[in-house]
């Protein structure tokens, strides 16, 4: 189908920039496999090989795409508001105060769930992610105004 090899040579255009990255920063790297570089060539090569898959080897079906309903319309526009919401509140509340609450937010929105499970969830998920990113890879994140 056209729509399947307009898609990989997209994800080739995307790719073909990804891996330019990596060259470009190939020189600043630390050792072969670690640096700045590494990310982009993994993304880039990926990109690169999906798209000439998709180009020239995958014999696309023909569906028909139906636009949302009203309820999944209106869960995927709260979603968006939030991640905007999220990236304002990070700077003034910090990574955990505004981690939870927009994680509250996105469980409740994304996954109907009531605002108990949410808040169950969005702890455990925050408390997850301040273990992992700022205890034990030491990660540096805003700490806001509360300084948490």
């Amino acid at each position: 189908m056209l729509s399947d090899r307009v898609g990989g040579i997209i994800s080739i255009i995307f790719g073909s920039i990804a891996m330019s990255e990596a060259i470009r920063l190939f020189p600043a790297r630390m050792d072969t496999f670690v640096g700045d570089h590494t990310m982009p060539g993994i993304v880039g090569g990926a990109l690169i090989l999906l798209g000439l898959l998709l180009v020239f080897f995958v014999k696309g079906e023909n569906f028909k795409v139906e636009f949302p309903d009203r309820v999944i319309m209106k869960s995927m526009l709260l979603a968006l508001g939030l991640l905007f919401a999220y990236w304002f509140a990070i700077q003034y509340l910090g990574y955990v105060i505004s981690t939870l609450l927009v994680s509250i937010g996105l469980f409740k929105v994304l996954g109907f769930f009531s605002l108990a499970k949410s808040a169950i969830y969005a702890t455990i998920l925050t408390t997850i992610f301040y273990f992992l990113f700022i205890f034990w890879l030491g990660m540096p994140f805003p700490t806001g105004i509360f300084n948490i």
